[in-house]
């Protein structure tokens, strides 16, 4: 029987992380390399996880490869896996983390800013998971984890582009659980509120309406981006070598309304 450090080691494995310079990618991207991986860091903020990658290279020893890709575009992600193999010879995991969606009201969308949620937010996991198959194929517990939403599993007409495109990811990432096992695991997140920085504002949320949503948290705070890290890095290791398939919600218990309201 292993024990818990041998089911959490990832030495000798490459991970790529998309969507790296932000908030959740950078602390997936530290915490998995300081249990040994290498970590390949694609985002479209080229300087910014360039710096990000120099700090972890430093910190843990391990190597990482940094590139600029713009993961609308399916070019940029091919090359993006072409770069990884050519550097480490193989891929053993993908997060598709990369995704952003601003408040938009229901019916304050059109047929551009529609179709543009889905490229960012769904075809860019597609691409790039379909892109990193014949690699993963090859790996011992390969696995793909994509970052979902609560807003794609619920109503959530103040988001509707998002929204829409992250229940397409959930969709999507059931049909490749079914078409790809024994040889791939794949699993999705489905992500509370989170403290990750600027990009909450960048979305449209004031300070008193993340107040007003941690009042009902369960757990009485927003998520930590290290919270999500933690979680992915459980779904890539070993400890999850018989999961496949499912949807760990994340989200400090989620926001609960009596069922008896006072008023």
């Amino acid at each position: 029987m292993k024990n818990i450090q041998e089911l959490f080691d990832f030495k000798g494995k490459v991970i790529i992380i998309s969507g790296a310079a932000g908030a959740i990618g950078s602390e997936a991207s530290r915490f998995l390399s300081s249990l040994g991986a290498n970590i390949v860091m694609a985002d479209l903020a080229e300087e910014k996880v360039k710096k990000i990658a120099a700090d972890i290279e430093k910190e843990t020893g391990n190597a990482t490869l940094v590139m600029k890709v713009d993961f609308t575009e399916e070019k940029e992600i091919e090359n993006l896996v072409k770069n990884t193999v050519d550097k480490f010879g193989k891929i053993s995991a993908v997060i598709n983390n990369v995704g952003w969606g601003a408040n938009t009201p229901l019916f304050g969308s059109d047929t551009e800013k529609m179709v543009n949620g889905y490229k960012l937010n769904t075809l860019s996991a597609y691409n790039l998971t379909k892109f990193c198959m014949p690699y993963l194929k090859k790996e011992k517990n390969a696995s793909v984890v994509f970052s979902g939403s609560a807003v794609g599993n619920t109503p959530s007409p103040e988001f509707i582009e998002y929204s829409t495109a992250k229940a397409g990811l959930l969709n999507m990432s059931r049909s490749m659980v079914v078409a790809s096992g024994p040889e791939v695991r794949f699993n999705s997140l489905i992500i509370g509120t989170i403290d990750n920085g600027a990009s909450s504002k960048d979305a449209g949320y004031t300070q008193e309406m993340i107040d007003n949503v941690v009042k009902g948290i369960v757990l009485k705070r927003r998520g930590l981006p290290l919270d999500i890290a933690n979680a992915m890095a459980f779904l890539l290791s070993e400890a999850a070598s018989w999961i496949t398939g499912t949807e760990l919600t994340v989200n400090g218990g989620g926001v609960y309304k009596s069922k008896m309201p006072t008023s």
